[in-house]
């Protein structure tokens, strides 16, 4: 078997350039790309018991919805915060372009990449005092698979075929296809370990809001979608916690700096080239990331009763073509931005020249007039953002294109966090969102947004053809062959138009000189639990 130790899970055939921390770097929390010159906080030093105490804030781009099973799946939608109550089996180490256990101890395959096998720390504890056990993983696990439960780690764990409890501490996955990148699915949502007793006892509704997990933090008050305190958990595995834990919402990327700015947060998500770089230029510290497929128009393709114009892949082609994709960058961050139809950024290790469609106004404008004379359709759409001054800004941009070849589009604004919910109930026509797949492992992602009924099948997109690309890409294992993968699913991608890609993210989590040992892992969410805040 192939082993991944206690200290660190080389994934060579995952691995990523990236430079050391703390300093001038272009690291990325999920690989990328260089902005500019910035300094990464130093992730090496970790909390001791005599620098317990203090509070670390962290100004999030949207809450966590709640601590329900599988919701921490991303950064910018509070994946710290779930974290900091379960921790993960599994951390990415963007540094280092290595998995690393977390709560588990270590993590084998066989040759094909078809059953792995996880061991468990011995004397971790839930933070109720129950010992965490390979019972509580298989749990999990089932929790993730069952469809009431409405986990965002559903796609992922559906690669399961058998969990088998060997002892205590050991547990086996067997999948039901290859797939070289699993330990990825361990770093997510996945990777937070329910304990079966008290999830059973107290059940789902209560435990959305009053949580117990393995992680550094016990939750000790929270105000769904505004704010969660946390305080230390003093049992926790890997050692003493020192601060207390504040996450609160603030709407929009240019009010986050400002509170960065202003020191009335440490840490804070900012999302958006101009903002990253006003943070770089402001000499803030940060973790920084260049998503590929970060800023999207999803349409809705069917999901949840929807039998709207999107339903017909000519429209959704329109949406595509009209966009003058460096026009909007320049509108929205003076050039500064990364504009692209490609699902994949150009600084990924994926990238082999893919492309989506194409910027051609008079072919939308063709699509968009034959559409309207084939019924009494007018041109009349939706399109929903959220009230962030950035993307109310980018809505508008949007729809003077789309009604430049004769869409006719309403702009619904509402806050992030309702915006949020739409998208994933399937409640619009069409929003600006974004894919946001990792590096490490981008089938994982793209995967889950084309998988029909999946939790993060946003797009509601129910195709054979894209589904098998998407399968095919999760099975690849060497390099050539994602690679290969992944131009067959953009290639299906462009016929079958589900969302449309206008940019690439830039993200960057700011970190106050102050605060030290946070670390990151994948898909954008902070680790608090060797944070501490440095004595003057």
């Amino acid at each position: 078997m192939k082993k991944l130790s206690v200290a660190v899970l080389t994934a060579s055939t995952l691995a990523l350039s990236a430079c050391g921390g703390g300093g001038e770097t272009s690291s990325t929390a999920d690989g990328g790309n260089e902005l500019g010159e910035h300094r990464t906080p130093d992730e090496s030093s970790r909390c001791t018991g005599d620098q317990a105490g203090g509070t670390i804030t962290m100004g999030e781009y949207v809450m966590l919805p709640s601590f329900s099973p599988g919701q921490g799946h991303y950064g910018l939608r509070g994946g710290a915060q779930s974290a900091a109550v379960y921790d993960r089996l599994m951390r990415w180490n963007p540094e280092a372009a290595e998995f690393e256990p977390q709560l588990a101890e270590s993590l084998e395959s066989n040759d094909d990449n078809t059953v792995w096998t996880l061991k468990l720390r011995e004397g971790v504890t839930f933070s109720n005092g129950d010992p965490l056990t390979a019972d509580d993983v298989a749990f999990t696990m089932d929790l993730h698979k069952d469809p009431a439960v409405g986990s965002t780690a559903k796609t992922d764990v559906d690669e399961i075929e058998t969990v088998r409890v060997i002892d205590p501490l050991t547990v086996e996955f067997e999948l039901s296809e290859p797939w070289v990148g699993f330990p990825f699915a361990l770093t997510r949502s996945a990777g937070e370990v329910i304990p079966e007793d008290a999830y059973t006892e107290v059940g789902a509704e209560e435990w959305a809001s009053n949580p117990i997990g393995a992680g550094a933090f016990v939750v000790a008050s929270n105000t769904p979608g505004q704010e969660v305190v946390m305080e230390p958990n003093p049992t926790y595995h890997g050692g003493p916690v020192c601060p207390t834990l504040k996450f609160i919402s603030i709407p929009g990327s240019q009010a986050t700096l400002e509170s960065l700015q202003n020191g009335e947060i440490e840490v804070g998500y900012l999302r958006g080239a101009q903002f990253v770089h006003d943070a770089v230029d402001a000499d803030m510290q940060g973790f920084l990331s260049v998503i590929s497929s970060g800023r999207a128009i999803v349409m809705n393709n069917g999901a949840a009763g929807y039998d709207g114009i999107f339903t017909d892949e000519r429209t959704r082609k329109a949406v595509a073509h009209a966009l003058d994709r460096d026009l909007i960058n320049d509108r929205l961050t003076g050039g500064l931005g990364q504009p692209t139809s490609a699902l994949l950024a150009e600084s990924s290790r994926f990238y082999d020249g893919q492309r989506g469609l194409d910027y051609d106004q008079e072919l939308a404008s063709e699509l968009v007039e034959e559409l309207k004379a084939e019924g009494d359709w007018n041109g009349d759409v939706t399109l929903l953002t959220n009230t962030s001054p950035e993307n109310i800004e980018t809505g508008v941009i949007i729809k003077a294109m789309l009604d430049a070849v004769g869409f006719n589009v309403t702009l619904e604004n509402v806050p992030q966090s309702q915006q949020a919910a739409r998208l994933f109930g399937h409640d619009y026509e069409m929003t600006i969102g974004g894919l946001n797949p990792s590096d490490a492992d981008p089938s994982a992602s793209f995967t889950a947004y084309v998988t029909p009924g999946g939790p993060t099948n946003n797009s509601g997109v129910d195709n054979a053809e894209l589904a098998e690309a998407g399968r095919a890409l999760k099975t690849a294992s060497g390099l050539d062959e994602q690679i290969a993968a992944l131009n067959r699913f953009q290639e299906v991608q462009n016929t079958i138009m589900p969302f449309t890609i206008f940019a690439n993210a830039e993200e960057y989590v700011a970190v106050d000189e102050k605060v030290k040992g946070v670390a990151p892992t994948s898909s954008g969410v902070m680790l608090f639990d060797g944070a501490y805040i440095e004595s003057p």
